[in-house]
């Protein structure tokens, strides 16, 4: 448990998409998505840890735009069925988000020709489920025993040289693509130290495969643009937590699994990113645990859910009070340093 320090009950990072396009494999593309993919340290011994997941993802209208967003499946035979009354193609959006909004598309221009099934904005969404991850080799195991692949939100930095490249399997299970990538130990863009939320940071890892990944799924789906996969993979190269996506692609088995989200792109930002982190009874997530964090649990003190002084971060194992349990736990991890600024 060296390499992950910082796993602990209590720990918590959150991501967000913003302003992203997803593809899924019932080949409907959304456009424009934003929202968030958390994870929260819910158990953790010395070979797995327990972590509650939650992914909210909303597709909404942007403010300068006069056309709402949508999920679009494009195609004369998604036409042609939604036109019959036969939504089954439809496998990823719930329901009651779909019937009686769906919007057909039928243009029979010579040269211009566009056919396709929309499913106007605001659509929602989400899943929380709780997910295993062996800590030795970072897979995945779900609440049914199975394996999905590898865990792609942090990697253990102890285990990459600080010269040259790791070649290592990363992904597992995605669309039933084995995907391996090169890990390097690497200087930012011009050595300019760059600004995260750990801090400024002057070198961090990168994942990325040798080349990009097709298959005939991919083929068959017709993503706009190029349907080349060309994921990297940003980490802090102190903890291993992941930073944020490259500009194109993030590939991970979770999303697959759970919401069949193929691909991810991001025109003007990272398809996802880390938006929050806060350990284990660091309060005020300045990546040390000490007098600060005393005080805010000291401040609400004996108050419970509804009073006037109630602070839900002080609250640190989730029972409705601030009382001395909390104190307890802070006292304990006084001291702990999660983050340090060499």
């Amino acid at each position: 448990m060296t390499s992950f320090f910082w796993l602990k009950p209590g720990t918590q990072a959150v991501y967000s998409f913003s302003d992203t396009c997803l593809g899924f494999d019932d080949c409907g593309r959304a456009n424009p998505v934003r929202g968030n993919y958390s994870w929260l340290c819910q158990e953790v011994n010395y070979t797995h840890a327990v972590l509650d997941v939650e992914v909210n993802i909303e597709v909404f209208k942007r403010p300068d735009s006069e056309h709402s967003g949508a999920i679009t499946y494009r195609g004369i035979e998604f036409l042609e069925k939604a036109a019959s009354g036969d939504l089954s193609f439809i496998k990823r959006v719930p329901m009651d988000q779909v019937i009686g909004r769906v919007e057909l598309e039928n243009r029979t221009t010579p040269g211009d020709e566009y056919y396709a099934v929309r499913i106007p904005s605001p659509i929602n969404i989400s899943q929380k489920f709780r997910v295993v991850v062996d800590l030795d080799n970072r897979d995945m195991i779900d609440e049914n025993g199975e394996r999905w692949g590898k865990w792609a939100l942090w990697i253990d930095p102890l285990i990459y040289p600080l010269e040259g490249s790791t070649e290592e399997l990363f992904v597992m299970n995605w669309l039933n693509t084995t995907i391996s990538l090169n890990i390097s130990y690497i200087d930012p863009p011009d050595t300019i130290p760059i600004d995260t939320i750990f801090g400024e940071i002057n070198r961090y890892f990168a994942a990325w495969p040798n080349q990009p990944i097709e298959n005939d799924f991919l083929l068959e789906l017709g993503l706009e643009g190029d349907i080349d996969i060309m994921p990297v993979y940003y980490y802090e190269s102190r903890t291993g937590i992941f930073l944020h996506a490259g500009i194109v692609d993030y590939l991970d088995d979770v999303l697959t699994q759970k919401f069949g989200i193929v691909k991810t792109s991001g025109e003007w930002a990272h398809p996802l990113y880390l938006s929050s982190i806060s350990f284990h009874c660091d309060l005020n997530s300045d990546g040390v645990v000490d007098i600060l964090d005393i005080a805010i649990v000291a401040k609400p003190f004996g108050s419970k859910v509804g009073d006037d002084r109630w602070n839900p971060v002080a609250d640190i194992n989730k029972d409705g009070r601030v009382n001395i349990m909390d104190i307890a736990m802070v006292a304990k991890a006084y001291g702990t340093q999660y983050v340090s600024t060499d």
